[in-house]
């Protein structure tokens, strides 16, 4: 971007060089073409001003949206939740109206806030949550034994 601004400089100066120029010529057609050069090289210094305009906007939204997720962030701790399972919890003191949830420990990582979905429990007592956004599925808390399968007692009649 640097690089742009130095070019779109040194097309301003050689504008005015050629300004200066044109007082001295008495020739009709030369003066003609020189105004000609001027012209081009003032719509070459305008494209490049519209082109920096437009990148400045595009790193100022960029800007934007690194503010807003690390204020995002803020509110969220990352927690064990056994069985060698993280995930980022909403903290209570950032409670307000909304519920207590847990976001996809690489989706936080990469910017994006994706809020675990339920499951269900697996046969080991954990809590299985699933990704939306990356499709990851999570299981907390430690692999406990099944229940053994009951013993049944038949009787006859």
């Amino acid at each position: 971007m640097l690089g742009e601004t130095v070019a779109g400089l040194g097309a301003f100066k050689s504008m005015l060089d050629i300004v200066k120029g044109l007082k001295d010529l008495k020739d009709a057609s030369a003066r003609n073409a020189v105004a000609i050069e001027l012209q081009e090289k003032i719509i070459a210094a305008q494209t490049a001003q519209s082109e920096l305009i437009t990148r400045v906007g595009e790193l100022e939204a960029q800007v934007a949206r690194f503010e807003a997720w690390n204020s995002q962030k803020e509110r969220y701790q990352l927690k064990d939740f056994g069985g060698g399972t993280f995930a980022y919890e909403l903290k209570e003191s950032e409670k307000a109206s909304e519920p207590i949830h847990r976001l996809c420990p690489a989706c936080y990582e990469n910017g994006k806030k994706q809020i675990l979905q339920f499951r269900g429990t697996n046969a080991f007592k954990q809590e299985m949550f699933r990704c939306s956004g990356c499709s990851h599925t999570f299981e907390f808390g430690v692999k406990q034994n099944p229940n053994p399968p009951q013993k049944t007692t038949w009787r006859r009649i």
